[in-house]
């Protein structure tokens, strides 16, 4: 059985669609590392962090619970992604659902009807406009009013974008030149249109992920069993510098990479030592200094969450994970 915290990368597989060769070969290698389902490991190096749960939601289609799918023979499914706003609000897709749940200070305040349940990754745009993105079933990204109301949705195969599954994510960024809604195909991203919801006849592209400021591109790869090594771009995007990170454990893959306003980096990954796990975040100054490290809930249910975490603007990780009492989100903030 696969932990659900090794499928959040991006393998998904609805009843009917397609799995890229990408995707089936990232499958195909947790089935070989991972035999039975993790326990957590005690890294060295770690930060001093204060974990909090700031929502507990029970599974089910009550008003205020979150959907998830046990099938007997078809992939488990949880909320699929959710996303933060600068008012402190969390908004959970409730694909099983069709709806966006938004939940603030632990207790949901709206609800969001969305058009369809394929959905698998969103964002929140300035303003509450809202961003969605299917890239298997309509292979487009959908832009709704805070009310759920469709403005316009924009198919993903076009420049620079030659085939819609490749897209792994969405992203905004709000401010710079550079602002607007990125779509992220894992080692470079490309820019669809403008945080007003307008497209861009000429869809950029750009190695890597912006930062939140947009004024430095950013990515990460595995090298060899236990390093990891992160470029990072001066602004103009004229010079690259690596910043190499090595862990005591096996690196099995990344889960991420992150910044907030103040610069820094966040990198996620998944070690293993079977039968064991863990999920470390190392957080970078901007000039490669190591900040410490930060321990993150395993998930054990199966059900598969393709974005289960978010950095904010202020520095703060938050996880969504499921547990047998439901769905949750913990927010992990460094204390020294």
């Amino acid at each position: 059985m696969i932990p659900g915290i090794v499928r959040r990368m991006g393998e998904r597989s609805y009843k009917g669609c397609e799995m890229t060769k990408k995707r089936l070969r990232v499958f195909l290698s947790a089935l070989v590392v991972f035999s039975i389902l993790p326990q957590a490991l005690e890294p060295k190096n770690l930060a001093k962090v204060n974990a909090v749960d700031i929502l507990r939601v029970k599974a089910g289609s009550g008003p205020n619970e979150i959907g998830i799918i046990t099938p007997s023979e078809a992939n488990p499914e949880g909320p699929m992604s959710f996303a933060l706003n600068e008012k402190g609000e969390i908004f959970i897709l409730d694909q099983e659902n069709s709806r966006i749940q938004v939940f603030k200070e632990g207790r949901r305040i709206r609800t969001i009807p969305i058009p369809f349940r394929t959905f698998m990754d969103i964002d929140v745009l300035p303003g509450g406009k809202i961003v969605l993105l299917d890239n298997l079933t309509k292979k487009a990204v959908y832009f709704l009013e805070p009310n759920g109301k469709v403005i316009h949705h924009l198919p993903l195969a076009g420049q620079n974008v030659p085939y819609a599954p490749e897209v792994e994510g969405i992203y905004s960024v709000h401010s710079g030149d550079l602002a607007g809604v990125w779509l992220d195909l894992g080692g470079r991203s490309v820019r669809i249109a403008s945080l007003e919801v307008k497209p861009f006849s000429d869809r950029i592209s750009v190695s890597g992920r912006l930062t939140l400021d947009g004024k430095h591109l950013m990515r990460a790869e595995k090298i060899g069993d236990v390093t990891a090594v992160i470029y990072y771009s001066q602004e103009k995007f004229s010079r690259w510098t690596q910043y190499t990170i090595t862990f005591d454990l096996y690196l099995a893959h990344l889960l991420g990479l992150w910044s907030d306003r103040n610069g820094r980096i966040y990198l996620g990954a998944f070690l293993v030592e079977e039968p064991k796990a863990s999920n470390i975040f190392v957080v970078l100054t901007p000039k490669g200094k190591e900040l410490g490290r930060v321990k993150l809930f395993v998930q054990k249910m199966p059900h598969e969450i393709h974005r289960s975490i978010r950095v904010s603007p202020d520095g703060h990780i938050f996880q969504m994970a499921l547990d047998e009492k439901g769905v949750f989100v913990r927010r992990y903030s460094l204390t020294n």
